[in-house]
């Protein structure tokens, strides 16, 4: 490989090294907005009452219920969501499910990073070889 060619290499790297870096950075801003979150997502269940001449007993379940999906060490916990809290507790599960998302936007772009940086090390390194500068 040419010089010139891994000068130029290393001008792409550096350029989407700074992309990266810039978008990782904007949605770093977007998840330190301090507002509040509810820990789990918000989404709709429905039940079976138990009863045995019940229309859910062949299959017609009540609901839609509102309901949270918390996950805690592991295990996952389906917590109902009381009409009066509805709106809050969705819009603060909304901001719970945009946090996480976006989270794992900056680790697949903090991966990314890291693959560019290797491929820097191997572009621009080579064996020390007694004799050469």
């Amino acid at each position: 490989m040419s010089n010139s060619k891994k000068e130029i290499d290393l001008k792409e790297l550096k350029q989407k090294l700074t992309a990266l870096n810039n978008s990782r950075t904007e949605y770093i801003f977007q998840l330190v907005h301090g507002k509040p979150m509810i820990h789990g997502l918000a989404h709709d269940v429905f039940r079976k009452c138990g009863k045995k001449n019940c229309r859910c007993a062949k299959g017609s379940l009540h609901g839609p219920y509102p309901a949270l999906s918390i996950n805690k060490k592991g295990k996952q916990k389906i917590v109902m969501i009381r009409k009066a809290d509805m709106s809050v507790t969705v819009k603060k599960s909304e901001r719970f499910r945009y946090f996480q998302q976006t989270l794992a936007r900056i680790r697949r772009i903090n991966k990314e990073i890291d693959n560019l940086l290797i491929e820097t090390r191997n572009s621009t390194s080579t064996d020390y070889v007694h004799g050469d500068s």
